[in-house]
């Protein structure tokens, strides 16, 4: 793989379009037409920087990374390629991306080897939703303090699902609900471990959300955690293939903040994209995400 160009290579030798612009702009004086010439060769002769450097700023490719498991409404369909449609997620990295001037490519794969693929170089950025680790070579977005910045995040939900017979407090506490209660995860999920930490027996072993709910009503585990953008985010699906079987806690049972973190490289080659995606991610992530979920509860439910 060819290795690719830090930014501050660009930027010893493009200038900002509208100051090449301005520096050559003949209608700014109208001087003697000797000048004038001299200008209008000097603009001509600037034009293939302007292209080069129209075409250094354009060239963003964002490789994104995601699971091949079906985990709806945030990545729909199963396998290597992208499904129509992709799922909330995809949709909100796609225009988070646009929004900055870069397009994506996507790549599935099992969720233990995502971080593999992006310390390999293959893959630029990973799902929304990975928590901080220094061992991972990824760049989050920093406060004027050095810190992780919670202003360039959107909030995450784990939430309990259930079986409805088992009739437990809707309502109550998850923490003192599922006491003593065999929990299900998907296998890869980050937050497994805290809910081990919580002292919960933890079964990660199925691959997608199908069948952790088919494990829970097969009484194989006792509950099933999610992590969602909003508590609500699934009802309208699990309701479509489950009927009353199947019911959510109200509460959470975690907290926790998520951020689109991307690669070292990329960050180096595009700064000011990742600042752009990092800024839109908090201000309007979280609008957008609930709109966009919104869709793919009405698919479901209909």
């Amino acid at each position: 793989m060819a290795p690719r160009r830090r930014q501050d290579d660009t930027a010893t030798t493009c200038l900002p379009m509208r100051t090449i612009i301005d520096r050559n702009d003949a209608r700014a004086v109208r001087p003697p037409p000797t000048m004038r010439s001299n200008q209008i060769l000097t603009s001509l002769l600037a034009l293939p920087l302007m292209v080069a450097c129209l075409g250094a700023h354009a060239a963003c490719e964002l490789r994104v990374g995601y699971t091949d498991q079906d985990v709806p409404p945030y990545y729909m369909g199963a396998g290597a390629r992208e499904a129509s449609p992709p799922g909330a997620s995809i949709e909100l990295i796609r225009e988070m991306a646009g929004v900055a001037g870069c397009s994506i490519v996507t790549t599935r794969l099992p969720p233990l080897r995502l971080v593999a693929a992006v310390e390999a170089g293959k893959l630029d950025a990973l799902p929304l939703g990975l928590p901080p680790n220094e061992s991972v070579p990824l760049v989050y977005p920093l406060d004027k303090n050095g810190r992780i910045d919670r202003e360039h995040s959107m909030q995450m939900h784990t939430m309990i699902f259930v079986r409805a017979a088992d009739k437990l407090a809707r309502d109550g506490d998850p923490m003192r609900v599922l006491q003593g209660k065999r929990v299900g995860t998907t296998h890869g999920a980050t937050y497994a471990a805290t809910l081990r930490q919580y002292g919960f027996e933890v079964d990660d072993g199925a691959t997608d959300t199908r069948r952790n709910f088919e494990k829970l009503l097969r009484q194989r585990t006792d509950a099933f955690a999610i992590s969602l953008a909003n508590p609500g985010d699934m009802d309208a699906v699990v309701a479509s293939q489950y009927g009353g079987d199947i019911t959510r806690l109200d509460k959470p049972i975690r907290v926790a903040n998520i951020w689109f973190p991307v690669s070292r490289a990329f960050f180096a080659e595009h700064r000011e994209q990742a600042e752009a995606m990092w800024a839109w991610l908090g201000a309007h992530g979280s609008a957008r995400f609930a709109q966009l979920l919104k869709k793919y509860d009405r698919d479901a439910g209909g």
